[in-house]
């Protein structure tokens, strides 16, 4: 198994809470999980560890990262000046199915995976490789955090709205549009996590 395979499968691992916080990656155990060899393995942790999401530790191998508050509002805040310029770039380059689908999740039930759907649509509608690899570095936020958003109504509705007014700006093919509600959208995100978590 190739090493953006094996990156992948523990990244989605980590991101799911199936790997935890502080649990050590041994690249033998993990060579064996996927049916590899160490080589793939090492360099998917080399690419996790540069994403967030592990700490690579000399001789000792990676453990899975911890995060906290701080963590959490540099993420937020390297997406909210990185996802307004991809919805600018998509809303002239997006198809008419993408923005079906993106108004199809606007309706889905299970909103968190719905929403985690909808941003990645526009990401690969904006045509740009680099801020796809950049946004995955932003985008590394354990299940635990970002359930937070969906267990309180308020935001909930926020979101959506904020959702739907996307997919009209991306209708109207209004680049401007687009890029201004995607900041409100990231923008009011922070001012919940600030709610929730206040600085001491």
């Amino acid at each position: 198994m190739a090493a953006p395979r094996v990156r992948d499968l523990l990244e989605e691992a980590i991101l799911e809470g199936e790997l935890k916080p502080g649990e050590r990656l041994r690249a033998e155990a993990l060579a064996q999980r996927f049916g590899t060899s160490r080589t793939p393995v090492r360099e998917a942790l080399l690419q996790l560890e540069a994403q967030g999401l592990v700490d690579v530790e000399p001789n000792r191998g990676a453990v899975v990262r911890t995060f906290d508050r701080d963590d959490l509002f540099d993420l937020y805040q390297l997406r909210a000046l990185l996802e307004p310029r991809a919805a600018a770039l998509a809303a002239p380059r997006i198809g008419d199915g993408d923005i079906e689908r993106l108004a199809g999740l606007c309706e889905a039930e299970d909103q968190m995976v719905a929403n985690e759907a909808f941003h990645r649509i526009i990401l690969e509608a904006a045509g740009s490789p680099r801020l796809l690899d950049a946004m995955r570095a932003a985008t590394g936020i354990p299940r635990t955090f970002r359930s937070v958003f969906w267990h309180d109504e308020r935001q909930r509705d926020e979101s959506l709205m904020c959702h739907r007014r996307l997919v009209a700006a991306f209708t109207a093919r209004d680049a401007q549009l687009a890029e201004a509600v995607m900041r409100m959208h990231i923008l009011g995100a922070i001012a919940f996590l600030e709610e929730q978590w206040p600085s001491h």
